[in-house]
C-alpha cells in the first residue's frame, strides 16, 4: 500500500514539473476586439491563432478581450470573425518563451458587405447565403442614414415586398401581393414576439413599441413559414430585431424634422451594470400633419375635409350623442408616443434572460380598414410584456400583448372611432402566447430543431367589434414542429420540417410540411429547390365581426352591417316559404309593420306593396292631385281623390304573378338581378392553405456583386374573401308594378269622373290615361325602393334593416407565379449600384368570385422595380444615393374599397366609384454626413421621398401621396 502511494506521489510530482517546465517555456496572445466605426468592444468574437497546424482559439469577453494561453513560441496568423462583421486577421504575431504577444482587431460591420446575418429562416443565427429560404435584410448602417418614419419605410422597395401607404405614417405590408386595405397577412415579430393587435391581427407601424434608433435590423422572409412559425405566417415574416445592451451601450439622441409638419424626438440609452448585466431605455414622440384632401360642402354648409366619398359629410343620428349631426371632420394631425424599458441578464456565455416592457400610444392618426371604411384612430395604447430566455440551444418565452382604442364603450367619445358611422370602437383584446424551441446536433452532419406553441386571443370589445358575439369570440391555438437538417455530403443539405396546429375554430387539423434541398458549391453560391405547404387561419374579426358600417345608404331607411362568418357554421338563409314565389326564399321587411319586422315573408315584392303605399300616403297624395287636377277636376275635389286613391291602393293585394320580383344587391344596376337559385348558402371560413414551390439561388459573384433569383409557384385555396355584401334586397319589377296599377286605377278614377258629371265613355278614356300616367309615376317612383332583405335564417341576425357584408372563401384552387430578383454590385470603394425586380403572373382571378360579385385581385401591383446608386467616402464620413421605384396600375377589391363598383352614398342620394391605382414612377434621394466632431458621433442626414412630387395613391379611398422630406 506504502509502495502504491509512494509511486503516485512520484508521478503526479513528475506531471507537475513537466507541466510547470511546458509554461515556462510557452508564451500567450493577448488583445481586444473593436468595432473599427465605432470603438465599442465586441463581445462573443471568436479568436484564432494558427502556425503550421497547431491551432489556438479563444471567445471575446464582454469588454471584447480575449488570451489565447500556453501558446509554443512561433508566429502565427490570427484571424477573427464575428457574426455581423466582415472578417480580419493580424499577421506575423510573434510569441517568444514565456512572452505575450498583443495583437487588436478591429472589425468592420457586414452592413456594407454582401453575406449579412440572419435569424428568420431557420430560428437561428446563420448567414444570409446559408439560409434555406429567401431573406432579405435591412442592416444597422441604412437604418441609422435613413430618418424614417416607421419601420415600413427601411423595406420599402424590397423584392417581393410590397408597402400600400395611407399617408405618412399609415401603411400595410404583404410579401407577394394579396394586400388588403386592413392586413395582417404578413406575420410581423419584434424581438420574437407578435406585434401585431391582438384580436385583430393587423399591423399598425405606428403601434410597434420600437424606436428607429434602436432597430439593429430588419429582416423578411417572403414566402410561406409555417413550419417554423405557425399557421399565421403562411404568407412570410417581418422580424423586427432591436439592439441588445450588451451589444450596443451609451446615449444616442435624434431629432427629426420636415415636411408635413413633422417632428421627432428620440432618446435611447443603454450601459451595463456589471458583466452579467445590462438595460436599456428607449423612447420616441412623434408627430406630423398627414396628406389631405379636397373639399365638399355638408347640408349645413360647412367646408369639410372630406377625402372617401363612403364617408356621409355629417354623422348619423344612430351616433353617440356629442357627435351625432356635427360635420364629420377628419383629423389630419399624427400623434404618436413609445417606450420600451429592457433588462438582459447573462448569467454565463451560453445563456441569457430577456425581459421586455414596451407601450405605444397613437394620440391621433387615421388607419384604414377593409369592412369598415377609416378608423380615425385616437389615445389608442398597445402595451407588450415579455420574458425569454435561452439556454445553450434551448429557447423559451412567454408574452402578453394588450390593445386599447381609447374607449371604455359604445358611447364613449375620446378614443377611436369609425368615420363612416361616428361609431366609436371598443377594443381591450388580449394575446397571451408562449413557446418553446429546442435543438440537438446528435451528429455532425444531422441537427434537429423542434418546439411548441400556444397562443390564446382574448377580444374584449364592449359590444362594438363584435356585437352580439362578445362572449362567445375567444380563441385558442396550438402547435409543434419539427425540423431536420441532413448535409448529405460537402455541397448538399437537406431541411425537412413538419408542423401540426390545432385551432379550437376550425374542424380538424393543420399539417404543414416543409422540404428544401440546397446546393452549395461554394462558401459564395447557395441553390435551393423548396417546398412548402401552409396555412393561414382566420382572424379573429373575420368570424365575430358585428359591427354597423354605414346608416340610412342612399338615403334610405337601411344600414350596412359587416358581420364575420360564425366558425364551423357558416351561414344559411331561409327557404321555407312557399315555394311557388322566388324558390321559397324567404324576407324580413320593414312594409309590415313594426311587429312584421320580425317576422318571415316569401321574399315577394307584392307582400310589401300595401305597406309601401301607407308608409308613402301623403308624399303619394300630394304628387297625384295636379295631375287629376289637370283633368278638369275642381282643386279640392282632386287633392280629395287624390287620397280616396291612396287608400284604394294600399288595400290592394297583388299576386306574385301580378307585381313581380327582382333581386339584386344594393347599389348594383337593374341588369344585375339575381337568380333564387345563385344566392347560396354560404360556407363556414375554413383555413386558408398555400402550396408553394420555389427555385432559389443567392451567390457572390466576383466578390463585388450580390444576386438573388427567387422563382416560385403558389397554388392558394380557401383564401378569404374580403367582406362584401351577401344579404340582397327585393325590389319591385317596374314594369309588371306598372301594368298592375294602369288596370286597378282605371276603375275608381272613372267611377269618380263619371260622379263630377263626365260621361261615362269620356271617364272611361280620361281614366284609361290618368291610370297610365299615375302608374308610371308611382312604379318609377318605387322600383328603385327595396322592399325586403333576404336575410340569413340565424333568429339572432335575421334582420329587416341591417343589410349584411360578410367573409366568404372557396373551394376552388388558384396558381399565381412570379419571379424576385435583386442585385448589388459593389462598384469600388464609392459607389454601389443596386436593383431589384418583381413579376407576378396575375392580379385579377377570375375563378374566383369574392362575396361582392368581383373577381378576387392581388390588389398589388404585378411589375414593380427599383433601381439605386449610392455613394459613400468612409474617410470624409459623408455619403448619399438615389432611387427610383416602379410600379405599374392594378385593380383593387379590399372589403368597401374595391374599384369599378358603383356604392350608394351613406345619408344621401346618389353613388359614387372608386378608380383603380394608377402606374407610378416615384424618384427618391437622401444625404448623411458625419461631421468630424469628436468620434463623428454625430449625424446628419436628409431623406427625400418623392422628390418631384409625383401626386400617387397605393390604394383606392387613401390619399393622395405627395413628397416628404425629413
Amino acid at each position: 500500500m506504502l509502495r502504491r502511494l509512494l509511486g503516485w506521489s512520484l508521478t503526479c510530482a513528475v506531471l507537475l514539473w513537466t507541466a510547470s517546465t511546458a509554461a515556462a517555456q510557452s508564451g500567450a496572445i493577448e488583445g481586444r476586439v473593436t468595432d473599427a466605426r465605432t470603438g465599442r468592444p465586441l463581445a462573443g468574437a471568436q479568436v484564432r491563432a494558427s502556425s503550421a497546424g497547431a491551432t489556438f482559439s479563444a471567445s471575446t469577453r464582454e469588454d471584447g478581450t480575449y488570451r489565447l494561453a500556453s501558446v509554443p513560441p512561433g508566429t502565427y496568423n490570427v484571424s477573427v470573425t464575428r457574426i455581423g462583421f466582415a472578417p480580419a486577421s493580424v499577421a506575423n504575431v510573434t510569441v517568444s518563451a514565456g512572452g505575450t504577444a498583443t495583437a487588436n482587431v478591429q472589425l468592420t460591420e457586414s452592413a456594407i458587405e454582401l453575406n449579412p446575418v440572419v435569424t428568420t429562416a431557420s430560428r437561428r443565427e446563420e448567414k444570409a447565403l446559408d439560409a434555406p429560404a429567401s431573406v432579405s435584410v435591412v442592416e444597422l448602417r441604412q437604418i441609422q442614414e435613413k430618418p424614417a418614419v416607421t419601420v415600413a419605410d427601411h423595406i420599402q422597395g424590397l423584392a417581393g415586398v410590397d408597402v400600400s401607404r395611407g399617408g405618412v405614417a399609415q401603411a400595410n405590408v404583404v410579401a407577394r401581393g394579396f394586400n388588403n386595405a386592413f392586413s395582417g397577412a404578413l406575420l410581423t415579430l419584434q424581438d420574437y414576439r407578435f406585434a401585431g393587435v391582438p384580436s385583430l391581427r393587423v399591423n399598425v407601424p405606428l403601434l410597434f413599441t420600437s424606436t428607429n434608433d434602436d432597430i439593429e435590423r430588419v429582416e423578411v422572409l417572403l414566402g410561406p413559414a409555417s413550419a417554423l412559425y405557425g399557421p399565421n405566417s403562411s404568407n412570410g415574416v417581418l422580424h423586427i430585431i432591436t439592439k441588445s445592451p450588451f451589444t450596443a451601450q451609451g446615449t444616442s439622441l435624434t431629432i427629426d424634422g420636415g415636411g408635413q409638419s413633422l417632428f421627432r424626438g428620440s432618446l435611447r440609452h443603454a450601459a451595463l451594470v456589471s458583466d452579467k448585466l445590462g438595460f436599456k431605455i428607449s423612447g420616441e414622440y412623434f408627430k406630423a400633419t398627414d396628406f389631405s384632401s379636397y373639399t365638399a360642402r355638408d347640408t349645413v354648409g360647412y367646408t369639410i375635409p372630406r377625402y372617401d366619398p363612403g364617408e356621409p359629410d355629417v354623422f348619423p343620428s344612430a351616433a353617440p350623442p356629442g357627435r351625432r349631426g356635427q360635420p364629420n371632420v377628419r383629423d389630419f394631425e399624427i400623434e404618436r408616443a413609445v417606450g420600451e424599458l429592457r433588462l438582459d441578464v447573462r448569467p454565463t456565455t451560453n445563456s441569457e434572460y430577456v425581459t421586455t416592457v414596451g407601450l405605444s400610444r397613437i394620440g391621433n392618426a387615421l388607419e384604414y380598414t377593409g369592412a369598415n371604411g377609416t378608423a380615425q384612430a385616437r389615445n389608442w395604447t398597445y402595451l407588450s410584456l415579455q420574458q425569454r430566455a435561452r439556454i445553450g440551444r434551448f429557447f423559451a418565452q412567454a408574452f402578453a400583448n394588450f390593445s386599447n382604442s381609447g374607449n371604455d364603450d359604445s358611447l364613449d367619445l375620446r378614443g377611436t372611432f369609425l368615420l363612416r358611422s361616428g361609431q366609436p370602437i371598443v377594443d381591450q383584446s388580449r394575446v397571451f402566447a408562449a413557446q418553446l424551441q429546442h435543438g440537438i446536433t446528435p451528429r455532425p452532419w444531422q441537427d434537429f430543431v423542434y418546439g411548441l406553441d400556444y397562443i390564446f386571443t382574448n377580444p374584449r370589445t364592449g359590444n362594438t367589434i363584435n356585437g352580439r358575439n362578445e362572449d362567445i369570440d375567444d380563441v385558442r391555438e396550438i402547435g409543434g414542429y419539427i425540423q431536420s437538417t441532413t448535409r448529405l455530403g460537402r455541397r448538399w443539405d437537406l431541411v425537412a420540417a413538419l408542423r401540426v396546429d390545432k385551432n379550437d375554430q376550425i374542424d380538424g387539423t393543420q399539417v404543414s410540411p416543409r422540404a428544401a434541398l440546397l446546393f452549395k458549391p461554394s462558401e459564395t453560391h447557395n441553390l435551393r429547390f423548396t417546398y412548402n405547404r401552409a396555412f393561414g387561419t382566420p382572424a379573429n374579426f373575420t368570424w365575430f365581426l358585428d359591427l354597423i358600417q354605414a346608416r340610412n345608404i342612399a338615403g334610405l331607411p337601411y344600414n350596412i352591417r359587416a358581420v364575420g362568418n360564425p366558425p364551423k357554421r357558416g351561414w344559411n338563409f331561409k327557404r321555407d316559404c312557399p315555394a311557388s314565389v322566388s324558390g321559397g326564399l324567404c324576407m324580413r321587411t320593414i312594409f309590415a309593420g313594426p311587429q312584421g319586422e320580425s317576422q318571415w315573408f316569401p321574399a315577394s315584392a307584392s307582400v310589401a306593396l300595401p305597406g309601401v303605399i301607407g308608409a308613402n300616403a301623403a308624399q303619394l297624395a300630394a304628387g297625384l292631385a295636379p295631375g287629376i287636377q289637370a283633368l278638369g277636376v275642381p282643386a279640392a275635389q282632386a287633392q280629395a281623390l287624390a287620397q280616396q286613391l291612396v287608400q284604394y291602393m294600399a288595400g290592394l293585394r297583388p299576386t306574385p304573378d301580378q307585381v313581380g320580383t327582382e333581386i339584386r344587391f344594393l347599389g348594383a344596376p337593374a341588369s344585375a338581378n339575381l337568380a333564387p337559385e345563385q344566392i347560396r348558402d354560404i360556407e363556414p371560413i375554413k383555413a386558408s392553405f398555400n402550396n408553394s414551390y420555389e427555385i432559389g439561388y443567392k451567390g457572390i459573384i466576383g466578390n463585388n456583386a450580390r444576386l438573388s433569383i427567387d422563382l416560385w409557384q403558389e397554388k392558394r385555396g380557401d383564401v378569404g374573401n374580403p367582406a362584401g355584401l351577401a344579404t340582397p334586397n327585393v325590389l319591385f319589377n317596374r314594369t309588371s308594378l306598372q301594368s298592375y296599377l294602369s288596370q286597378q286605377l282605371v276603375p275608381p278614377i272613372a267611377q269618380a269622373l263619371q260622379q263630377m258629371g263626365v260621361p261615362p265613355a269620356q271617364a272611361q278614356a280620361q281614366a284609361q290615361a290618368a291610370a297610365a300616367q299615375i302608374a308610371a309615376n308611382v312604379s318609377g317612383s318605387f322600383a328603385p325602393l327595396p322592399l325586403g332583405i333576404v336575410t340569413f335564417a340565424d333568429e339572432r341576425f335575421a334582420s329587416a334593416r341591417d343589410v349584411y357584408a360578410t367573409y366568404t372563401s372557396y373551394n376552388k384552387t388558384i396558381t399565381v407565379r412570379g419571379v424576385d430578383v435583386a442585385l448589388d454590385v459593389v462598384l469600388n470603394d464609392y459607389w454601389t449600384l443596386s436593383t431589384t425586380y418583381s413579376w407576378v403572373s396575375d392580379n385579377v382571378f377570375p375563378q374566383v368570385t369574392s362575396s361582392n360579385q368581383l373577381p378576387l385581385m392581388l390588389n398589388a401591383p404585378d411589375n414593380k422595380g427599383t433601381l439605386q446608386l449610392q455613394f459613400r467616402d468612409e474617410n470624409r464620413a459623408w455619403g448619399f444615393n438615389v432611387r427610383t421605384r416602379y410600379t405599374n396600375a392594378y385593380p383593387v377589391n379590399s372589403g368597401v374599397y374595391a374599384t369599378g363598383v358603383k356604392f350608394p352614398r351613406p345619408g344621401a342620394a346618389g353613388t359614387y366609384v372608386y378608380e383603380g391605382v394608377r402606374t407610378s414612377i416615384i424618384f427618391d434621394a437622401g444625404i448623411n454626413w458625419r461631421p468630424p466632431v469628436g468620434a463623428r458621433n454625430l449625424l446628419w442626414s436628409v431623406n427625400a421621398d418623392n422628390v418631384f412630387n409625383h401626386y400617387y395613391r397605393t390604394m383606392p379611398g387613401m390619399p393622395l401621396l405627395g413628397r416628404l422630406v425629413v
